[in-house]
C-alpha cells in the first residue's frame, strides 16, 4: 500500500481540483460523507448522544458533514467548534451553514468552559475534527484541555483523517493528541499514521477511497510503501514440484564466539527454516563442538581461531575460499567486536563479491570506515537497531528515532547500501530509493535473539533468488506477523527468538491464502 506526507496529500488534491475541475466541497462531502458511513456501521450503534469537536480548517469542515448526516439519522448531535462561527473559511464554512439550517447545535470556544464540559461529559461517543495531518505546532489552550477531557472520558473517541495533536509526517504528538480507537482517513495513509507513537494513537486505521486515479501516483510520487499482503503476494513464487535443495542455494552464515554461539545457530536455523537449500555456519574451531552439539540440520565448517572463540585473521584466506561457491554470505550475529574479526568483516566486504546480509557486530565493524561501502559494488542490507546505527554514524540513538525517514534516507544517498531500520516500525530504505514501512511486530520481540532470527530470514530468502530488497521486506514482515499472531493467544512477555521460527509455517500459509492479519483496512 502507498503511503504519502501530509505535503503530497495536498498535492494530489490540488492536482484533483485543478486538472479534473473537481470542486473542493464534494471532495469534502464524498470524505465525510463516507466516514460517516463506517463509523454508523461499527460504532454508532445505540448510542444517542454524539459529540464532534471541530477546527477551523478542511478537517472541521469533514466534521460538519459527519454532524449534518448523524444529526439526518435522529441521532442527538452537538458540535463543539474550536473557533467562533465567523471565523471559518470556504468549504468548512459551507458545512457548518449546512449543519445549522437542520436546526444543529453549535457550542462556540467563548462558551463557558462548565457549559462544554458538561456536554462532553453527556457524550455517548466523541468525533474528532480538530487539526488534520497538517499540523505543525504544540497544541494549546483550549483544544489542548478539550482532548485531554475526551482522552479522559472512558467514551471511544473516533479520529478525521488523524488524531488531532498528531504531526502527519513523524507521527510526534504535538503537545498532547487525541488517542483515538479508530481513525479514518482519506486516500491514503499518512506517515503519522505508521511512524510511532502517532500509530499508537491511531487506532485501528480505515483508508477511504476518493476516487484519485492511480496515474497521479506517477506525476506526483509517493513517499512510500507499507507492507502488506497483496505486495508479498505479488512478490513470493512457487516452488517447483522438480525443485531439489541445490534450486534454493547455499547460505554462508560467518557468526558466532565465546559465550554467543546462540546467535549463530538461530541465524542459521531462520535461513534453512524459510526456505534455502542449503546452510553452513562458519564457526571459530574452538566452538565447534558447540555448535554440532547445537545443529543437526545446519552443516558448519570450522576455521582456526587460535582457541580465541572469536574469528581471527589468521582464518581469513579459508574463509574466502569456503565462500567462493556460495550465494550469499550472512555476517555479524555474535560475532564480538574484537579488532581482529572487526578487520576481517571489512576484509571480505572488500574482496568477496556476493550479495551481504550484515547485522550486529558486523555493522559495528565500520564504524570510522563507511566510505567501504561507497567503494564495494556488492548488494548490501544493514539491519540495525537505532543503537547501532548510532554508533556507525555517530550520532545518539535520540537522534536516530527523532527522525527515521530523514535519518535513514540520508544514510542511503551517501553510502548506498540498503538499509533496514529496526524498531517500531522497521523500515527498509533501498538504494532504489524506495522506502517501506513494515507494519507488523509489537513489544514481544523486544528480546535477545530475535533480530538474530530475522538476520537468517533475510539470508534464506536471498539464496532463493528474491532480490535483497524483496529479501528485505518479506522478512521483517513474517517476522513481526508471527510476533502478533503469538500474543494473540498468549502476551507480548513470553515469546522467546525460537518461538519465531515454530511460528513461520503458519505466518507463510495465511500470507499464500490471503488469510492474513489485516493492519491497514481499505473502503471504497
Amino acid at each position: 500500500m502507498k503511503i504519502l506526507s501530509p505535503e503530497r496529500m495536498a498535492q494530489y488534491d490540488a492536482y484533483a481540483i485543478k486538472a479534473w475541475g473537481i470542486p473542493s466541497t464534494v471532495l469534502m462531502e464524498n470524505a465525510g460523507r463516507s466516514a460517516y458511513r463506517l463509523m454508523k456501521e461499527r460504532y454508532l450503534k445505540g448510542k444517542k448522544h454524539i459529540f464532534i469537536v471541530c477546527g477551523k480548517g478542511n478537517n472541521g469542515g469533514d466534521g460538519f458533514v459527519i454532524a449534518r448526516y448523524a444529526l439526518a439519522d435522529g441521532f442527538n448531535t452537538r458540535v463543539c467548534l474550536t473557533c467562533e462561527c465567523e471565523d471559518l473559511r470556504g468549504d468548512a464554512a459551507l458545512n457548518m451553514k449546512l449543519y445549522a439550517s437542520l436546526g444543529g447545535i453549535i457550542i462556540e470556544s467563548g462558551a463557558h468552559p462548565k457549559t462544554v464540559k458538561e456536554e462532553l461529559r453527556d457524550a455517548d461517543i466523541f468525533i474528532d475534527a480538530i487539526f488534520g495531518t497538517g499540523l505543525s505546532k504544540p497544541v494549546e489552550g483550549k483544544e489542548k484541555i478539550i482532548i485531554e477531557v475526551m482522552n479522559n472520558s472512558g467514551k471511544p473517541v473516533i479520529a478525521v483523517d488523524i488524531p488531532s495533536g498528531i504531526d502527519g509526517k513523524t507521527g510526534t504528538p504535538l503537545g498532547t493528541a487525541v488517542k483515538a480507537v479508530h481513525t479514518y482517513t482519506f486516500g491514503y495513509p499518512k506517515l503519522g499514521h505508521i511512524l510511532y507513537p502517532g500509530a499508537d494513537n491511531r487506532g485501528r486505521l480505515t483508508v477511504i477511497d476518493i476516487s484519485i486515479p492511480a496515474f497521479i501516483e506517477d506525476k506526483l510520487g509517493i513517499d512510500g510503501h507499507v507492507t502488506d499482503g497483496d505486495m508479498l503476494r505479488g512478490v513470493l513464487k512457487p516452488r517447483s514440484s522438480s525443485s531439489h535443495k541445490g534450486t534454493y542455494g547455499h547460505v554462508a552464515v560467518i557468526a558466532g564466539s565465546l559465550g554467543k554461539t546462540g546467535a549463530a545457530s538461530m541465524t542459521s536455523l531462520a535461513a534453512l527454516k524459510i526456505g534455502a537449500g542449503l546452510v553452513t555456519l562458519l564457526t571459530p574451531a574452538s566452538l565447534n563442538a558447540i555448535m554440532e552439539m547445537k545443529l543437526t540440520e545446519v552443516m558448519t565448517c570450522p576455521v582456526e581461531d587460535q582457541g580465541k572463540g572469536y574469528f581471527t585473521l589468521s582464518s581469513y584466506k579459508k574463509i574466502v575460499d569456503f565462500v567462493e561457491d556460495k550465494d550469499v554470505i550472512v555476517i555479524g550475529p555474535g560475532l564480538s567486536q574484537e579488532n581482529e574479526t572487526m578487520e576481517m568483516v571489512r576484509k571480505l566486504v572488500v574482496d568477496v563479491k556476493k550479495p551481504f546480509i550484515i547485522d550486529a557486530d558486523g555493522i559495528n565493524a565500520f564504524k570510522g570506515h563507511l566510505n567501504i561501502f561507497k567503494k564495494t559494488k556488492n548488494e548490501i542490507v544493514l539491519t540495525p537497531h537505532p543503537g547501532e546505527l548510532a554508533r556507525i554514524t555517530g550520532i545518539t540513538p535520540q537522534d536516530v528515532n527523532a527522525d527515521r525517514m530523514g535519518i535513514g534516507k540520508k544514510f542511503v544517498e551517501v553510502y548506498r547500501v540498503n538499509l533496514l531500520l529496526k524498531g517500531a516500525p522497521s523500515i527498509l530504505f533501498t538504494t532504489d530509493d524506495e522506502v517501506f514501512i513494515n507494519p507488523t511486530g509489537n513489544p514481544a520481540l523486544a528480546k535477545g535473539g530475535s533480530g538474530d532470527i530475522l538476520t537468517g530470514f533475510i539470508g534464506g530468502l536471498v539464496v532463493q533468488g528474491y532480490t535483497i530488497a524483496q529479501s528485505t521486506f518479506i522478512g521483517a514482515y513474517l517476522h513481526g506477523y508471527i510476533a502478533d499472531r503469538w500474543v494473540e493467544s498468549s502476551t507480548d512477555m513470553d515469546l522467546i527468538a525460537g518461538d519465531l521460527l515454530q511460528g513461520l509455517g503458519q505466518a507463510i500459509k495465511e500470507l499464500k491464502n490471503g488469510e492474513e492479519r489485516i493492519y491497514i483496512e481499505e473502503s471504497l
